[in-house]
């Protein structure tokens, strides 16, 4: 059976991996290990003061680093926090490689096309983060890939950034190729900018945009066997 997307670029966060749930856990520790009471009521401040800076690195206009540093240094600063936000920083990214777990049912996917069709994983994220998940939770035989931008100096939804994973993969067709993910901005605007095919995970259904070009959507990961393997939106 020839598969109708022979090969599928996978994201990480809140795609496959409960990235919120692992942010908790992190979070909570790095400010535990600083000894700062009631670590939760600061996570909605960490949430506000690093949105704004995911924007700016997908635009070019961060680094990782610069990012990491830039929002434990103003959570500090916003919350009046007395801690030491360089330290904070180091431990959250080692949290963040062992904490959380990925969602139900994303295993049973990996495990029904690994055998049909290439998986590569592309990530907006740290390689030390990523590649310690892949060791941690027993998930690097699944790609024959593994782009991180931190590690390749591009952020999805640069073209860039797919020309290093296409030449990690030994340069395939696009047209042979979907693009799973839950951002509209990396990752679905990445796959139309590199002319990709789609596949939109939206567990929360929201409403589409008009401006992007989706292929397929998805509320649950089972959904995309079927899309990947026959074409077909179930």
């Amino acid at each position: 059976m020839v598969p109708a997307f022979p090969l599928v670029l996978f994201d990480l966060d809140h795609t496959l991996f409960d990235f919120e749930g692992s942010k908790k856990i992190a979070f909570g520790e790095v400010l535990k290990e600083e000894g700062i009471e009631d670590p939760s009521s600061y996570l909605g401040v960490f949430k506000q003061v690093e949105k704004p800076l995911w924007a700016g690195l997908e635009r070019g206009e961060l680094t990782l680093d610069s990012l990491n540093d830039r929002r434990f240094k103003e959570l500090v600063e916003v919350a009046g926090l007395d801690a030491n936000p360089s330290a904070m920083a180091t431990s959250y990214l080692a949290w963040l490689g062992k904490s959380g777990g990925l969602f139900p049912g994303a295993r049973e996917l990996l495990d029904g096309l690994v055998d049909h069709c290439s998986l590569a994983l592309v990530s907006n994220g740290y390689g030390e983060v990523q590649h310690a998940r892949m060791t941690n939770f027993e998930l690097g035989h699944y790609f024959d890939a593994i782009i991180v931008s931190s590690e390749v100096g591009l952020a999805k939804p640069h073209r860039g950034f797919f020309d290093h994973a296409f030449t990690a993969l030994g340069n395939p067709d696009p047209q042979t190729a979907l693009m799973v993910g839950d951002s509209l901005t990396s990752d679905i605007a990445g796959a139309n900018n590199y002319g990709l095919s789609c596949c939109w995970y939206n567990p929360s259904e929201q409403l589409a945009p008009e401006h992007l070009e989706i292929d397929f959507t998805v509320s649950d990961l089972a959904s995309i066997r079927s899309i990947v393997l026959d074409g077909e939106q179930p």
